[in-house]
């Protein structure tokens, strides 16, 4: 039956499906949920569970039938219909209702899995999340059997690393581009209201930095709140991040604390199709930054069954210890890049001959270098030589021009040759 534009088997009207959906609020409201058994909560959830999918299904039809009468000149679109009722929905939750649609009207399979109630929204949204940083033309690599196929058999987190990773391999950089991309849109702004005459700050970070300063406040937080004997406040969380900022922190060392989670083979520089590599709240990381956030790190192995259970825990082993830490201070008091003056605070320590291809954690092998000049080695192709006699420096930018330095004077004199950005 066709109705206003939209089909639906069977003989059930526009009319009588939103008739049906307005009442579903009587019938939630009459649900006394604190008198279910454990056995009918159970059963309960399945239909919510099983309606929530059924709703999302169909909007999203709806939102492939409107972006279709939009790109004929016969209506709003899908941003139009999602976002229609501004005081009902959420404007991000219209968002990605509106990218659903999209994703599902401009992949033919992926469309006609929806349509047929094979894949649903979760699917759904991981391949629109995959596919924001391709063409239109790369895009349809992303629209396969295999990949369908995948949706329906495989657990959500499990296949959105799935097609995470196929993006990657179309894009051929194993998310490189997106890093440096987010890494660049990541922002600082702080001004003061005149209203309220509190300060106001908005900060975007990358996923790397995000989670490290998160890390940070909620560790410091937790401190806090423990000394004090109090609970966990936002004003408690605001002087976490206050203390941290102003270098006020009890035992604050100024190094960041990220974990992440990677397979040996991508630690050891030999990247496959699906790597593990990511932070523990599940941001992909390119083996680039792997490789950077190795140089100074505690690891610990976790050897993993076929069922991804693990096995056995390794001992834990740090690659830069205190004992070098306080040689690389007596020798440098910046980072050890020719012209950077930021503090020896600010720096991790790089191995020349990096740590996961066979090269030690002796002095020889080990500089500072502050996260910036971190970047540009193993995100942007700069490499480095170091003279383990002389500690001379020598800094080739990827156009291979050198830039030499000598060994770090604890009291040095202006040098007015060129330094490297």
């Amino acid at each position: 039956m066709a109705v206003s534009g939209f089909v639906f088997s069977g003989s059930v009207s526009v009319t009588a499906a939103v008739e049906t959906f307005r009442s579903l609020s009587t019938v939630v409201s009459g649900i006394d949920v604190a008198r279910c058994q454990p056995n009918e909560l159970q059963e309960l959830t399945a239909g919510i569970r099983s309606g929530q999918h059924a709703l999302d299904v169909l909007l999203m039809k709806v939102g492939v039938v409107a972006d279709r009468q939009e790109a004929g000149g016969r209506g709003r679109g899908a941003q139009g219909t999602m976002l229609g009722d501004g005081s009902r929905v959420r404007g991000h939750t219209a968002r990605r209702e509106a990218e659903r649609a999209k994703t599902a009207a401009g992949m033919s399979k992926v469309g006609a899995a929806v349509d047929e109630g094979r894949i649903g929204a979760t699917q759904v949204d991981a391949i629109a999340q995959a596919a924001r940083d391709l063409s239109p033309e790369q895009q349809q690599h992303l629209d396969t059997d295999d990949l369908i196929d995948a949706a329906e058999s495989l657990p959500a987190d499990v296949f959105a690393r799935r097609v995470r990773d196929a993006a990657e391999r179309i894009k051929g950089d194993h998310g490189l581009a997106d890093t440096t991309a987010k890494q660049e849109r990541s922002s600082w702004k702080h001004w003061t209201d005149r209203q309220t005459g509190m300060g106001r700050i908005s900060a975007e970070f990358d996923p790397e930095r995000y989670e490290a300063i998160v890390n940070a406040v909620e560790a410091h937080l937790t401190q806090l709140a423990n000394e004090g004997g109090v609970s966990k406040t936002s004003s408690l969380a605001a002087e976490a991040a206050f203390q941290l900022l102003t270098g006020q922190a009890k035992g604050s060392m100024g190094v960041p604390h990220i974990s992440v989670l990677v397979d040996l083979e991508t630690l050891s520089g030999r990247v496959r199709g699906h790597s593990v590599r990511e932070t523990t709240a599940g941001h992909p990381l390119p083996p680039e930054s792997i490789a950077r956030l190795a140089c100074d790190a505690v690891l610990q192995r976790v050897v993993l069954g076929r069922d991804g259970i693990p096995l056995d825990v390794g001992r834990k082993s740090r690659t830069a210890t205190d004992a070098q830490w306080v040689s690389l201070r007596a020798m440098h008091r910046t980072c050890a890049w020719k012209g950077c003056e930021r503090p020896l605070a600010w720096c991790q320590a790089h191995h020349i001959h990096e740590w996961e291809h066979g090269g030690t954690s002796d002095l020889c092998n080990l500089i500072p270098l502050c996260s910036r000049h971190h970047h540009a080695v193993h995100e942007g192709a700069w490499s480095l030589k170091l003279c383990p006699d002389t500690r001379r420096l020598d800094i080739y930018d990827p156009d291979r021009v050198l830039f030499a330095t000598t060994f770090p004077d604890r009291h040095p004199k202006p040098n007015p040759a060129k330094a490297p950005p």
